[in-house]
């Protein structure tokens, strides 16, 4: 993650199955330019909540398998936001908040979390993410398998429900938008790659783009005033400062709703994501 992980009050349950970590509120910078909240910060919020009881409380002993060798990526997930999330900046002159991050699964080479932002002012959930992070060699960039301590450990972790992302790479069609984009510096994380919050940004950058190309149909304004109700996001190559990408958006044939997405680096996939709107825009603050 590309910031100072710094003294947040955390409550790390006895089993180290489940954490809170809590935060006093929003910036400037996490809102976008139609005055609400930034999906590609809000993908960030998650990362935070994953980060901060990572590093700071050694959660899932996530510190003791970091190593020069070996490290956690993340590979995608599902995000899941209640209508509530996108009046935030409307009701509230400020927002404390909390983020829980609970073990659902561990596998052979992965481990599958549940994080859910939660609104500390009313206590409600309005927010929530399904990840799947894979135990990697940093060399190779292959997948590594989880020690057999660890499996142990956390073997009892399973959750009752069945969390499946897609994978399968989209069939992407001739008739789609393209945008170019380079990565810049700021755009990475500590590991030196292309930042999940910034894929995502470059994906509403992209969908804007082709609306006010006349390309999409259904939505007439801004594309950031359009709530956004689903993310699913697959990180599927490494891209660095300075690499030249093009991001390619249409819509669903059955759903103009719903908006994929595809960032090449040349012929190497990068990066896929599918989102669904609110089929109906809310107004400016």
């Amino acid at each position: 993650m590309a910031t100072q992980v710094l003294d947040y009050r955390i409550v790390v349950d006895e089993k180290n199955f489940k954490a809170e970590s809590f935060f006093p509120g929003l910036a400037f910078v996490d809102f976008e330019r139609t005055g609400g909240l930034a999906l590609w910060n809000i993908s960030r919020l998650f990362e935070s909540g994953r980060i901060v009881p990572f590093f700071q409380a050694n959660f899932l002993d996530y510190k003791t398998l970091r190593s020069d060798q070996n490290t956690f990526f993340l590979l995608g997930g599902d995000y899941y936001f209640d209508s509530c999330l996108w009046n935030v900046p409307r009701k509230f002159h400020y927002f404390p908040y909390k983020i829980t991050i609970e073990l659902i699964n561990v596998g052979q080479t992965s481990i599958t979390v549940r994080e859910v932002l939660i609104n500390l002012l009313d206590g409600k959930e309005i927010a929530t993410f399904y990840g799947k992070l894979v135990y990697v060699d940093r060399i190779t960039k292959k997948s590594q398998a989880l020690p057999e301590w660890y499996r142990r450990k956390y073997e009892a972790a399973k959750s009752s429900r069945i969390v499946k992302f897609e994978t399968a790479v989209p069939a992407i069609p001739q008739n789609r938008h393209q945008v170019p984009v380079t990565v810049t510096p700021s755009d990475t994380d500590y590991n030196g790659h292309n930042n999940q919050g910034s894929y995502v940004r470059f994906c509403m950058d992209a969908a804007e783009t082709a609306r006010q190309s006349h390309f999409l149909k259904g939505f007439t304004g801004d594309i950031c005033l359009y709530p956004v109700v689903k993310l699913t996001a697959c990180y599927r190559g490494e891209t660095l400062a300075g690499d030249n990408l093009m991001t390619s958006v249409w819509q669903d044939d059955t759903s103009p709703s719903e908006l994929n997405f595809a960032i090449h680096k040349g012929t190497k996939l990068a990066f896929t994501a599918c989102i669904t709107f609110k089929s109906t825009c809310c107004s400016k603050l």
